[in-house]
């Protein structure tokens, strides 16, 4: 259970946007006047506080003195740059209606117009997909989802499913995590089944066409990137898709090193046979994505069990041979 020290911490980062006291009695699992007692506290620190009407009620916002300034001391620098640059060459043209668009982002100073852009904070991490991938990623939409989950607070995105032909479709989630697995960046959000129970979707960044801001709180999920991925080769996670007991007899030396690196949930088990090939028992669901791998790897791997997939594995690689001679 949260302490009163807690508590006000979590009003504090909520109170970056202006919020009602249900509102943060909702996001807290508390009493208004619980609420009401920690605003009281908040107030004699003389930390920015403030009370604004916002829908015909009364909401509360942190404004301290810096906020207040926002980016007034860089206008004032382009500014300077705009008097002093000549406007006799059309690339000057260009350059003075640009810091002029610059500019009007940023001198306002009204904190409840204020919405910056999330700027990547390193620009040097770079993200290679691969030739089969477009990478339509951007670091704006990234940031903006980690501040949020950071904040608590709801995302409303637009999103194309991957998997069916329904097209974009508008929705509210609550984010819990950002999640780079088999070079495929996802954001996770969670919500609650008919039972109560919590649940957990993938979202493919590159299939968000637009995402904006909530003032909706983001209820606390407990989120553990193992469970979410518990039986899972590769990108997979249809819990639909019952898990298998396997075994693969590894024969060649750096595919043993792939599966010395590699990391499973659950762990798997190795061991060697007396021809030093590797034996990996593992539990796994047998995907699409790792039936192709196996077939991928065919020449350095035998499948011991189940027979059920060594025959499955077998069917394909014929289909496959007898589709190229045709």
């Amino acid at each position: 259970m949260a302490t009163g020290y807690e508590k006000i911490n979590l009003i504090k980062s909520k109170l970056k946007t202006p919020m009602s006291v249900a509102m943060l009695a909702d996001a807290l699992g508390c009493s208004p006047r619980t609420v009401f007692r920690h605003l009281e506290v908040i107030e004699q620190e003389n930390c920015g506080l403030r009370k604004i009407k916002r829908e015909g009620e009364t909401r509360y916002v942190i404004q301290v003195e810096e906020q207040a300034n926002f980016n007034q001391s860089v206008v004032k620098q382009l500014e300077k740059i705009k008097k002093n640059l000549p406007a006799t060459s059309a690339p000057d043209i260009k350059t003075l209606k640009l810091l002029d668009k610059v500019i009007g982002v940023l001198q306002t100073t009204d904190p409840d117009e204020f919405k910056p852009e999330a700027v990547t904070t390193d620009p040097d991490y770079v993200l290679d997909y691969g030739p089969f991938c477009d990478d339509k990623i951007q670091d704006a939409m990234v940031n903006r989802a980690l501040k949020a989950i950071h904040e608590g607070f709801a995302l409303k995105i637009r999103y194309r499913a991957a998997t069916t032909e329904e097209g974009l479709k508008s929705c509210e989630i609550f984010p819990v995590k950002v999640i780079l697995r088999m070079d495929t960046l996802y954001l996770v959000a969670g919500e609650f089944n008919e039972k109560g129970e919590e649940v957990f979707k993938n979202y493919l960044f590159e299939n968000i066409e637009n995402m904006s801001e909530t003032n909706h709180s983001s209820p606390r999920f407990n989120f553990d990137a193992h469970t979410h991925y518990i039986y899972t080769f590769g990108k997979y996670t249809d819990e639909t898709c019952k898990a298998e007991d396997i075994t693969l007899e590894i024969r060649s030396k750096w595919l043993q090193t792939q599966f010395e690196r590699a990391h499973f949930y659950p762990e798997i088990s190795r061991r060697y046979d007396r021809s030093k090939n590797m034996i990996v028992d593992m539990k796994l669901r047998v995907t699409p994505d790792f039936e192709n791998w196996l077939m991928g790897a065919a020449s350095d791997i035998r499948i011991v069990k189940p027979a059920s997939l060594r025959e499955r594995i077998k069917q394909k690689m014929k289909k496959a041979l007898a589709e190229m001679d045709g």
